[in-house]
């Protein structure tokens, strides 16, 4: 009623929300000088394949803008070159990233032909490597921006142990054990491994919070940290050795 009625008198009508928030722009612009922009810290990806007579395996390491770090360990198909395998890790590190909603990557690998192909340096011409090579770039375009870095095995040596792990050259120290059928996160992991299927409502809702990496699930809070969901043994070790001082003061 008073909108209509105000026109009558030249007056315009604004909310009280519009004002307020004129009201702090103008506070800011005359106070806080030059507004600077914010950078956004990227997510960090360190990737390496490895074949041998034995089996193929990759590793992916991930770490989030606050520091925090994923390892991830896989026996892949066995392939017929070092750099599918690669190729392979790569994808899978993207994959991962865009589930966890990484607007900015910085990847780092020390396969010198992966990072030169991608960034245009190499042209990749090998009939094996193009659909790789393809998929690479489509997850690549979909970060907001993205920084890849060739660097030396020396430096990338976490990654190339663990894949030499997984592809059986050395050993596996640790393996991901099965998830019986009344463990509490089962029915997570099902529906994030395929969304389509017919669940109950609050399993899709919990699915919004959650992210699946590989096996291994993990809460998003608020902040996107990622929290490694355990299972009932898994929890009661860890309480043990909180309780017993294994962790210091954390």
């Amino acid at each position: 009623m008073w909108i209509l009625a105000l026109p009558e008198f030249d007056l315009r009508y604004e909310s009280a929300k519009a004002v307020k928030g004129q009201v702090m722009a103008d506070f800011v612009t005359q106070h806080c000088g030059k507004v600077q922009t914010l950078e956004i810290v990227p997510w960090t990806l360190f990737f390496d394949g490895s074949t041998c007579d034995r089996g193929a395996g990759i590793d992916i390491v991930l770490i989030s803008p606050r520091g925090r770090k994923y390892e991830f360990s896989l026996p892949i198909v066995a392939t017929s070159t070092n750099n599918q395998a690669e190729y392979q890790a790569l994808i899978k590190g993207l994959e991962w990233l865009r589930e966890a909603q990484a607007d900015v990557v910085e990847v780092f690998g020390d396969s010198m032909l992966v990072i030169n192909q991608l960034a245009g340096s190499y042209e990749c011409r090998s009939e094996i490597l193009i659909t790789y090579y393809e998929r690479s770039m489509q997850l690549l375009k979909e970060f907001k921006d993205f920084r890849l870095e060739h660097v030396p095995r020396l430096h990338n040596e976490e990654a190339n142990r663990l894949a030499q792990h997984a592809s059986g050259y050395q050993p596996m120290l640790n393996t991901i054990s099965a998830i019986s059928a009344d463990d509490w996160r089962k029915e997570i992991i099902d529906y994030l491994k395929d969304p389509s299927k017919k669940v109950e409502r609050r399993v899709r809702f919990q699915g919004t919070k959650y992210v699946l990496l590989g096996d291994e699930l993990y809460y998003r809070t608020i902040d996107g940290i990622l929290l490694k969901c355990l299972g009932e043994d898994e929890a009661k070790s860890l309480m043990g050795e909180i309780h017993e001082g294994v962790c210091g003061a954390h």
